[in-house]
């Protein structure tokens, strides 16, 4: 590891970034404090409640950070694929860990624990850009498409097994960084065309259409006919030397529609658990379960709802805080709910522009490196927070399954607050040697 001889820190820091980044920290640790704050701990600084276990997850992020603004942005590109590795270990050796809940995905540390899948994003967005930046690799290659493929489902079958879905879901990040470095549209097609395939199959799985059942039989059964028309449609309307093409390009729709089909329907009924099934089940309409696995969500629901335009006011809450009870999880995954609470629409609202605000500035950043690298971790941390974004707001409000993603900065839990405060000094730290071109 070299550290930077110039300056004890970067000379070329970018401020706004930074200055956000330390806003929501702090935004963070004060909703949390407001939302498990009990009248028997009542110092900030209690380690027996969250708020007192968070500064400390802080204040180590921040020494982490430090150490991370002294490395030269050289160790970076080296050892890429070093630290992807490292992390790869971890997840494997995760796995044979006691298991808390039914999961097998942290290490306990005393009174601390370490999820190595939240550290697996930086990780991966590291080996990622730096598969992108090796000379002779292009995203339009199918070779290299299958290389980034690899190394996303590397993390996202072991994080699979822990089992984690929620997590796993976040690598479909990825996919807009491809697209940026000259992916294809047409994949980002077939993956809204992947999304709506399996929501069909899972709506209709047990609906009956001329004795079959109707989920995968039914939506294959239109694929080919569709195909069928598109044949015909081809074969008449198409020149002879283009028709190859298309023939191709329907096919390839065609196997995808039905190994989605039967796919969606495997994983649906062998491969989640009853309680993620469910929680499917409660978005799509199927049950309504609002007093088993649909509780959370109801409740967070309910809580936003009443903080009604300006909400009740900071530590007002009366759903979403410990001393109620009224919403599970309201310091980590449904910590929005707070938000909405206490400061009601307008407050919501203006958290989000401030969210959107960090990913352009993220993605400002991206775009004025002249190093590739650089820009392509730069991409990969803006989707990463974009997803976790809109999933845990999506999930907060009832309109996608609960999966447990955490939100960003704002979340109680070391490993998150840990995995993307390297995420975002690992990115100043590049950026701030942007005149330098690292590859």
């Amino acid at each position: 590891m070299r550290l930077s001889s110039s300056s004890i820190l970067p000379k070329k820091l970018d401020a706004p970034l930074l200055i956000i980044y330390l806003v929501f920290v702090l935004l963070g640790v004060a909703t949390i404090f407001s939302s498990a704050y009990s009248e028997e701990f009542p110092s900030l600084f209690s380690m027996d409640k969250e708020y007192g276990k968070q500064i400390v997850y802080i204040g180590f992020s921040l020494f982490v950070g430090m150490i991370i603004l002294l490395v030269d942005g050289k160790f970076f590109t080296f050892s890429a694929y070093y630290i992807y590795g490292f992390i790869m270990l971890l997840l494997v050796a995760v796995l044979f860990t006691k298991g808390i809940k039914g999961a097998h995905s942290w290490f306990k540390i005393g009174p601390f624990s370490l999820q190595p899948s939240e550290l697996a994003k930086f990780a991966t967005s590291l080996a990622f850009a730096k598969l992108l930046t090796t000379p002779n690799r292009k995203i339009t290659d199918a070779r290299t498409r299958l290389w980034a493929l690899l190394i996303l489902a590397i993390p996202g079958l072991l994080i699979t097994i822990q089992p984690d879905p929620g997590t796993v879901l976040v690598f479909v990040a990825f996919v807009l960084v491809m697209y940026r470095e000259g992916m294809s549209g047409l994949i980002l097609l077939v993956g809204l065309l992947v999304g709506i395939v399996g929501v069909m199959v899972v709506f209709t799985r047990d609906s009956v259409w001329f004795g079959f059942m109707s989920g995968p039989w039914l939506i294959s059964s239109f694929a080919i006919l569709c195909c069928a028309v598109s044949y015909v449609s081809i074969t008449k309307f198409v020149r002879k030397r283009f028709r190859r093409k298309y023939y191709i390009q329907t096919t390839a729709v065609l196997a995808v529609v039905i190994l989605v089909s039967f796919g969606t329907l495997l994983v649906h009924k062998y491969v989640l658990s009853d309680r993620h099934r469910d929680r499917f089940d409660v978005i799509l309409g199927l049950i309504e379960d609002n007093q088993g696995v649909g509780y959370n969500q109801a409740q967070s629901m309910g809580a936003v709802a009443t903080g009604e335009l300006f909400g009740k006011g900071y530590g007002n809450a009366t759903m979403s805080n410990d001393e109620f009870n009224q919403v599970p999880e309201q310091s980590t995954d449904f910590i929005f709910c707070s938000v909405g609470e206490e400061w009601g629409f307008v407050g919501g609202l203006v958290f989000i522009c401030l969210y959107v605000i960090m990913l352009i500035r993220i993605v400002m950043i991206a775009e004025r490196q002249r190093s590739q690298f650089t820009r392509i971790f730069g991409y990969c941390a803006a989707s990463i927070f974009f997803f976790h974004f809109l999933i845990n707001i999506g999930m907060v409000i009832g309109v996608v399954p609960v999966v447990g993603i955490p939100l960003p900065f704002f979340s109680y839990g070391g490993s998150s607050i840990i995995g993307f405060s390297i995420l975002i000094f690992i990115l100043l730290r590049l950026d701030s040697e942007r005149m330098e071109v690292f590859s």
